[in-house]
């Protein structure tokens, strides 16, 4: 298995900016399919603009709000709207007008790296906890505690270090096997990819959904010594093996069903979801490779996936799952270098912009770091050193908000750098932080306000 990449061009930090430019421009045009009352909302000439405003929430640092505002607007040549105002504009403005800049925004670079022509994408989920208001966001934390999350899903390329899709679930609803299918079904992500996923995404409905979507995938499930899961029922060896099985799932009790003869047939039962199975339909046959690899001394990892042998061998497996493993990083960068803890609010529909704008954001940054790494001279050293990744979200927004040139940026980001150590055995101390909401009032006014009201 080799990494090629037959696109290897550098594009400047200043060449990114315009296209994501260019994108937000497109977009603003039909922005009436973004706001809430597409008649009237952005229809008048303001300061704050559908496009300023948009850049002015990417820019988002860790402040509160009227900070912010001075901050942003004192760089520009447009006068300085109020806190007020700039709240009444993100009201109309609805979140997803991020997301689509998102997408537009990826498909429009063309010099990412793919792995034997794919890209590989991983699917996983994050909580994400919010400021308190007593609403649908609450969940039971402990025995005796409620917080306010809610539960982002992602779908993140592990090569390229950016975010294709996106999506905010309730914690009450959360179901990432559901968020996974619904972005296989809309496709927002490159044709020539393969979807990664963990032990919580074990299911024969996504699995048959991938294989009718035409969708490769590789997903990790419980062992073979589990008494419940997909490999429960199946007779395999204890050891290193690659093979192709083929299950008939069915929701009816038929003799040759309940006699399950090779262990051929999965019952379905009514409380299980499997989306192709109905009274037209009662028997759907799931083939699909069983991988199981030896990762250090007696432990063993299984995976299914629908990859050609032909294409992937049995010792590619090992690498290939391994890279999804940079998404767990990559939730970290969000959160706490990116600053999607530092909200601005406490409007749920402000805190999705900025969530979905800090998604937009780090995938701005990364395309701007992947692209500096291409240009940098790789030195002979004890230890490969690498971009430090927060230190250049630092510099990037600033670059973002027009305070430090292309030439400073691109210098900060090749003087900070980490050494990697790969075998690294002790565990980093990392020491969690909750959500701030950065609104305008000062500690004493909250205190007062509680006192006497």
């Amino acid at each position: 298995m080799s990494n090629k990449n037959t696109k290897i061009a550098y594009y400047s930090p200043k060449w990114i900016s315009r296209r994501l430019d260019d994108v937000i421009d497109s977009t603003v045009e039909s922005i009436g399919c973004f706001c809430v009352d597409p008649v009237s909302n952005f229809t008048r000439s303001r300061i704050l603009t559908p496009k300023t405003l948009i850049k002015f929430i990417l820019g988002l640092q860790a402040h509160s709000l009227p900070s912010e505002v001075s901050d942003y607007f004192t760089s520009s040549d447009t006068d300085i709207p109020s806190v007020s105002a700039v709240s009444q504009r993100r009201d109309l403005l609805y979140p997803e007008i991020f997301k689509s800049i998102n997408r537009r925004f990826l498909s429009s670079i063309d010099n990412l790296s793919t792995l034997n022509g794919y890209y590989i994408l991983a699917q996983d989920g994050s909580d994400i906890n919010l400021p308190f208001l007593q609403d649908d966001t609450q969940i039971s934390y402990g025995q005796d505690s409620i917080v306010c999350q809610y539960h982002l899903n992602a779908l993140y390329d592990c090569i390229n270090h950016v975010f294709w899709e996106s999506r905010i679930d309730l914690p009450t609803k959360k179901s990432e096997v559901s968020a996974l299918i619904d972005f296989i079904n809309h496709r927002n992500y490159p044709e020539n990819s393969i979807i990664t996923a963990d032990r919580n995404y074990e299911s024969y409905n996504l699995m048959a959904h991938c294989i009718e979507s035409n969708q490769k995938f590789v997903f990790r499930v419980k062992d073979i010594d589990t008494k419940k899961g997909i490999l429960t029922s199946l007779s395999l060896p204890d050891e290193i093996f690659d093979i192709t099985v083929t299950r008939t799932l069915t929701n009816v009790q038929t003799n040759e069903v309940k006699k399950n003869e090779n262990n051929q047939f999965v019952f379905v039962p009514s409380t299980s979801v499997f989306d192709y199975l109905d009274a037209c339909n009662r028997f759907y046959d799931l083939s699909f490779r069983i991988i199981r690899f030896k990762i250090a001394g007696d432990k063993y990892e299984t995976l299914v996936t629908n990859l050609d042998e032909n294409e992937f061998k049995l010792s590619d497996f090992k690498d290939l799952y391994h890279l999804r493993w940079n998404e767990e990083t990559a939730f970290y960068y969000l959160k706490y270098a990116v600053g999607m803890l530092y909200f601005h609010c406490k409007k749920r529909q402000h805190i999705q912009q900025e969530i979905y704008a800090s998604i937009l954001f780090y995938n701005y940054a990364n395309l701007i770091i992947q692209n500096i790494k291409k240009k940098m001279e790789i030195k002979k050293t004890k230890y490969i050193y690498n971009i430090n990744v927060r230190s250049a979200l630092t510099n990037i927004r600033n670059y973002f908000r027009n305070q430090i040139k292309e030439s400073i940026l691109i210098r900060n980001i090749k003087k900070y750098l980490t050494p990697s150590r790969p075998d690294r055995n002790v565990q980093r101390s990392i020491k969690r932080q909750s959500p701030r909401a950065l609104n305008n009032r000062t500690s004493w006014q909250k205190l007062f306000l509680h006192n006497f009201f």
